[in-house]
């Protein structure tokens, strides 16, 4: 690094040494010094197309994906067959929560080179936020993937078991974390039987924190492979002669789906982290419940449905949350529906019926999560304009810590579920607040997550068979804050008292089900 401040102090107009070194700062975490640099060599030199593109990569890192979107353009403009460009392009789209374009560049990409699993396990994602593409199409685009890119290339041997020695279960993701992956395994693991299950983690991340150091305590054995290629993962986990491995991520960011393609493990199964098939004819088994997934749903997944009898998933509080607020409207403030989610997940079909809401409720606003983008703020805006809906009924807000996430909670008579691509682990966080949330029942995992986790807290009416249904009881509870806020009261305790947080009978049906798959 030194070495590259030289070079641009002894040339402050060498475009290269400026590149190199906004590279290098951009690596080391020094975004705001890159920028710098990275934004004088693309002035230096408008031709050169490497600088664009590190340029749009550092931008979309620092939430400023309008100007990312223009860095991408003009690196297209000089190379316009260049897939990866056009990969980028995508990724920044479904940021500003346009699926549809997203989807349009990664399939261009695509066209140009198809032997690109990574660009096509973005593609395979994104369609499950565009409310204008059905599970049919969504499974047969995860079979192809699987068909193109996950075929076995070895078997791991089953160890001996005597029925005396405990599982070993292996886990995989890149997000054991401050993360609702990180909530979840730590929630279970917690709970795990020594006697019976020997927790053993494969961590796909390099970085450290301190909920990260908290979980390696409650697990046997923490290995991590970050830094080691497909090749080298497979073997470790082969040699850890596990019984079963566990995959948490799916075809989301920091995933490890070539090495489960070769199978390291005699049994592999996926669970919570990805609402969907991976495709993988490796994969054996998908951890699921009988609401999400009901009986007819099988053709929809590569994987055998292994349905638990409570639900799929437990919830894990967050470490230090405030208490649950009522709704702000009894405290005079205007009616304000929320929804909390990853911003992607707002969906054409979404707008069209939130803003039907707004206009059934006279003077009710919406509480939006968004990117720290002003071009984030001026789609979203155009998309409820184009419904009837201004500026002034709408709230944007970052996320921010998780406390001010959940503080935020306090600020929403009702929540609304996001569909088709439905809200998981903060439906969890919503009830845990006591705000009451509605949701749209679909036809698949994904859009079935609310049906699950409402009708398992006993609230089954809080969901809606059709969007007609779902504006009609959103003006319905807009008429009735005081009723309202007498089930907010209850909801965390209903939470608590649900299968949701019966995390030590969820460890046993999750133990059950493993031994009775190993044994089969």
């Amino acid at each position: 690094m030194q070495e590259l401040r030289h070079r641009v102090g002894q040339a402050p107009d060498d475009a290269d040494a400026r590149l190199q070194l906004g590279t290098a700062l951009a690596e080391a975490g020094q975004l705001a010094e890159a920028l710098g640099h990275l934004q004088r060599a693309v002035a230096l030199d408008p031709s050169r197309v490497r600088g664009h593109i590190r340029l749009g990569n550092l931008l979309r890192d620092l939430s400023r994906t309008g100007e990312a979107l223009e860095a991408y353009g003009r690196a297209l403009e000089l190379r316009p067959s260049d897939p990866f460009i056009l990969s980028n392009l995508g990724n920044a789209w479904l940021d500003l929560s346009e699926a549809g374009r997203a989807i349009d560049c990664y399939r261009r990409s695509l066209e140009i080179h198809p032997d690109a699993p990574t660009t096509f396990s973005n593609l395979v994602f994104a369609m499950q936020y565009d409310s204008g593409i059905g599970r049919e199409a969504i499974a047969a685009a995860h079979r192809d993937w699987g068909g193109r890119f996950g075929q076995a290339l070895g078997q791991a041997d089953a160890p001996a078991r005597d029925g005396h020695r405990p599982l070993r279960v292996g886990f995989l993701s890149a997000d054991f974390r401050v993360h609702p992956v990180g909530r979840m395994a730590s929630a279970l693991w917690q709970k795990l039987d020594p006697a019976r299950v020997t927790p053993v983690v494969y961590d796909n991340s390099a970085g450290d924190s301190p909920a990260k150091r908290r979980y390696r305590g409650q697990v046997a054995e923490w290995q991590n492979i970050a830094a080691l290629p497909d090749d080298a993962a497979t073997e470790l986990i082969r040699a850890g002669r596990l019984d079963v491995l566990v995959d948490l991520s799916g075809h989301t960011s920091g995933n490890r789906l070539a090495v489960l393609a070769q199978k390291p493990a005699p049994v592999q199964l996926t669970l919570f982290a990805y609402p969907n098939t991976t495709g993988l004819s490796a994969v054996d088994w998908r951890i699921t419940d009988s609401v999400a997934d009901p009986p007819g749903a099988e053709p929809l997944y590569v994987e055998q449905l292994l349905r638990l009898p409570s639900v799929a998933w437990v919830y894990g509080a967050p470490d230090a949350s405030p208490e649950p607020g009522g709704p702000p409207s009894l405290a005079g403030a205007p009616f304000t529906f929320g929804c909390l989610n990853n911003p992607a997940k707002i969906s054409a079909a979404a707008v069209e019926t939130w803003s039907a809401i707004l206009r059934a409720c006279p003077g009710s606003r919406l509480m939006l999560l968004v990117r720290n983008d002003p071009a984030h703020d001026g789609l979203l805006l155009a998309k409820f304009e184009r419904h009837g809906i201004g500026a002034g009924q709408l709230v944007f807000a970052v996320k921010g810590p998780e406390r001010d996430y959940l503080e935020r909670h306090n600020r929403i008579d009702l929540m609304l579920d996001p569909f088709p691509y439905n809200g998981g682990v903060t439906t969890g966080d919503c009830l845990w607040m006591g705000t009451p949330i509605l949701a749209l029942e679909g036809d698949s995992y994904v859009s079935r997550q609310g049906v699950s986790l409402l009708t398992s807290v006993g609230l089954p009416e809080w969901v809606a068979a059709d969007r007609e249904a779902l504006v009609a009881k959103a003006a319905g509870w807009f008429q009735a804050p005081e009723r309202l806020a007498k089930l907010g009261g209850d909801l965390r305790g209903r939470l608590r008292r649900s299968p949701l947080m019966d995390h030590a009978g969820y460890a046993q049906e999750f133990t059950e089900a493993l031994e009775g798959i190993v044994t089969a």
